[in-house]
């Protein structure tokens, strides 16, 4: 790697590149972000390439470096916790048609709708972008073991919303 580390590098990323971008699309639901994201991850690794030199299993780092990029951006992004259309779907929805996909959007919106904006924030953060119940905690702060509760809660409803919708 120290003789030639740009045509390693190259080779690192011609090697990974179409299983990372299949993974963050998964994951994105858009090719162009997961794209982004890999462009990113790469310039970062680039930038600092001691970062891989000790790794021994380099493509599950790579999937995790590239999981937790997607995480940062949508931190750096600071987006309206309360704006998101679907939010918590694959809390709820495994596959489902355009129609039940619309009832279940529908069902979600109003339970959602009953929440307080502070419930809405936290199961937002939690479920749609990921943050961790300490991050949570610190941001609205409120006890750990709070957030973790009204996250149970909530999801006890959306889950209880969804077998209803299933009756």
């Amino acid at each position: 790697m120290k003789s030639k580390p740009f045509q390693y590098l190259e080779s690192i990323y011609e090697e990974h590149y179409y299983e990372l971008r299949r993974y963050l699309a998964r994951m994105t639901g858009s090719q162009e972000e997961a794209e982004d994201i890999i462009q990113e991850l790469f310039t970062k690794i680039i930038t600092k390439p001691s970062i891989i030199s000790d790794v021994r299993s380099l493509k599950g780092w790579l999937k995790v470096a590239a999981r937790n990029t997607l995480l940062d951006r949508y931190k750096k992004k600071k987006p309206s916790l309360l704006k998101e259309g679907d939010m918590i779907e694959d809390l709820l929805i495994n596959n489902s048609s355009p129609e039940k996909q619309l009832i279940v959007d529908t069902q979600l919106d109003s339970v959602l709708a009953t929440l307080s904006k502070t419930d809405k924030s936290i199961i937002l953060a939690k479920e749609h972008y990921g943050y961790e119940y300490k991050e949570i905690s610190e941001m609205l702060n409120i006890n750990i073991s709070t957030i973790k509760s009204r996250v149970f809660r909530v999801k006890k409803r959306l889950i209880k919303a969804r077998n209803d919708l299933d009756e």
